[in-house]
């Protein structure tokens, strides 16, 4: 399969445009531009083995491509290195108002600019606010912060 038939899965009458400006959006353009195919490149046993990353922006490309009223991120940048960690999250902003996007993460900073955050310990809902209320009123979330940014 090739990275444009995993695009097409998402939405089947996309036009070249539409993939290319998901694939853009999702960070994964200059990945694509360095293969000598190009979106036609195929992918997995056949063909190229993308990096964790590579398939996470793959996925948020699909995403993107098919436009969702409610998009759930599950560790969308867990793979991702700061930079690409950076683009995933400013497309990610660049949906709000558009999508309602529902976002799983350990990683605080992917979380920054929300509306709502709601803090789990244990599985169970410790707290809900803003970043910034969480920070200033939750000791837990302060110090998954400051462990986070120590690191």
């Amino acid at each position: 399969m090739t990275i444009k038939d995993n695009l097409l899965l998402a939405k089947k009458d996309a036009t070249d445009d539409e993939i290319n400006n998901a694939i853009e959006r999702a960070s994964l353009g200059e990945f694509v531009s360095t293969l000598k195919k190009g979106v036609l490149t195929k992918g997995g046993e056949s063909g190229i083995k993308l990096s964790g990353g590579q398939k996470q922006r793959l996925a948020f490309a699909r995403a993107l491509l098919r436009n969702s009223p409610i998009i759930i991120f599950d560790e969308s940048t867990s793979s991702l290195d700061n930079f690409a960690q950076e683009d995933i999250k400013k497309s990610i902003d660049n949906l709000k108002g558009k999508s309602t996007i529902v976002i799983v993460a350990h990683r605080l900073s992917t979380i920054r600019n929300v509306d709502k955050i709601f803090f789990l310990d244990n599985g169970k809902i410790e707290d809900i606010g803003t970043f910034d209320e969480l920070f200033e009123n939750n000791m837990k979330f302060k110090n998954m912060f400051y462990a986070e940014n120590l690191n």
